[in-house]
């Protein structure tokens, strides 16, 4: 009886350090995701800062300079520095 204590127990533990922490990060990562949308301002993986100017299928086109756009994968973006203009009305 006490080792199916334990073992009930210890999945719990399990659950709420392993798998509750991943699905609060995916939820996160899944609202940047719809607020990142033409206007958005961004920061990359590597550092670089832009303003996101269009986003068809899996490419994004982030404007970074004067005459400068860069076509990258949604999943390089880091963060969102300023939501779209859009997303930013939705939420409020």
């Amino acid at each position: 009886m006490g080792n199916i204590i334990l073992i009930v127990v210890m999945l719990v533990v399990f659950y709420a350090l392993l798998i509750l922490p991943q699905r609060r990060q995916q939820k996160q990562r899944q609202q940047m995701m719809q607020s990142m949308g033409p206007g958005a301002k961004i920061m990359t993986t590597s550092g670089i800062y832009g303003r996101v100017v269009s986003v068809q299928d899996d490419i994004l086109r982030v404007n970074v300079a004067d005459g400068v756009e860069l076509e990258m994968d949604p999943r390089a973006v880091m963060r969102v520095i300023e939501p779209a203009p859009e997303a930013a009305k939705s939420e409020a």
